[in-house]
């Protein structure tokens, strides 16, 4: 499901953009400045808003900020410089520090109530963290470990989606959300692992 979705929007999305990115890389400013824009944006308005339990504000800000992972690699590749390894390094660790910032914000609103949703909350965050583990260390063996049911971009729209419903007094709306990403990120480590097993066999 996540390379189909990201593949079916890729191109329509590319060409929505391609004015902005010819735009941006006029104005020289780097793919790799972009990326800090977006990645420390985002962590910050996590961290600020979801603990105070402010969801739909912190999702519209959140979102906004991700929305610079559209920009990035565009710009990096047709900017003279093109596409660098730190640059992708960076971008790879902002997304990570970005995601975690997410699930920890909302999981911290939740930490005084001891609400029963806490448990799910850490296994949603650690599976996260499996996925993106697995297909790094899967390229440092060389091994292409795209794939999976839950990839970045499908658990980032479910937290999305179930914060800001939360914040618009949505009933259930964030114990389906993080239930459905623990899951999900489950059943996408296990599926990664079978590529890397299948891969070095």
């Amino acid at each position: 499901m996540g390379i189909m979705l990201q593949r079916s929007l890729r191109d329509p999305v590319g060409k929505i953009i391609a004015p902005l990115v010819k735009g941006l890389v006029k104005t020289g400013i780097s793919a790799n400045t972009i990326s800090a824009i977006g990645g420390v944006g985002s962590t910050v308005s996590a961290l600020y808003y979801f603990p105070k339990g402010q969801f739909f504000a912190g999702t519209i800000a959140v979102a906004i900020f991700v929305l610079f992972d559209l920009f990035d690699g565009a710009v990096a590749r047709q900017s003279k410089k093109g596409i660098s390894r730190w640059g992708a390094l960076l971008d790879s660790t902002l997304d990570r520090l970005s995601d975690a910032a997410i699930i920890l914000g909302g999981m911290v609103y939740f930490i005084d109530s001891s609400d029963p949703l806490l448990p799910v909350f850490l296994v949603a965050a650690s599976a996260s963290f499996m996925v993106s583990y697995i297909k790094a260390r899967a390229e440092s063996l060389g091994i292409n470990c795209d794939g999976g049911v839950a990839e970045r971009s499908e658990r980032l729209i479910i937290v999305l989606i179930a914060y800001g419903l939360t914040g618009l007094s949505v009933n259930y709306a964030m114990a389906a959300g993080i239930w459905l990403v623990a899951i999900l990120s489950i059943i996408t480590t296990v599926q990664r692992l079978l590529i890397v097993y299948k891969a070095v066999k």
